[in-house]
């Protein structure tokens, strides 16, 4: 059995969304800055030894191709550093040898 599950819009409601779309299109969400994002190179220093580390961001499809100090964001590091900014704490290791950094710049 098929159910036909209309969606049907009024004058009205096209007006409306037009409205809210030309909206989204002159005014687009800017990301803040200095916020970590793909293709963003985040340093950081390391809290127990007081040394610098940087890292880039990169995205998932371009993994396979990263450089040394490439992070992919499909990894737990790269998934802590997505999003962060200049004084957000970052957890370093996993298990015993568990630290942290503090994120000092974060640059395009």
């Amino acid at each position: 059995m098929m159910m036909n599950v209309g969606f049907n819009l009024g004058s009205r409601d096209i007006a409306t969304l037009n409205a809210k779309l030309g909206r989204l299109y002159r005014n687009p969400v800017i990301p803040p800055e200095n916020t970590a994002m793909i293709g963003s190179t985040v340093t950081l220093i390391n809290c127990l030894d007081s040394s610098e580390l940087t890292f880039r961001l990169t995205d998932s499809g371009s993994c396979p191709e990263a450089e040394k100090d490439d992070v992919c964001i499909g990894s737990p590091f790269g998934l802590a550093l997505l999003g962060t900014k200049p004084g957000s704490v970052v957890k370093l290791g996993s298990g015993n040898e568990e630290g942290h950094a503090v994120v000092l710049k974060v640059s395009s």
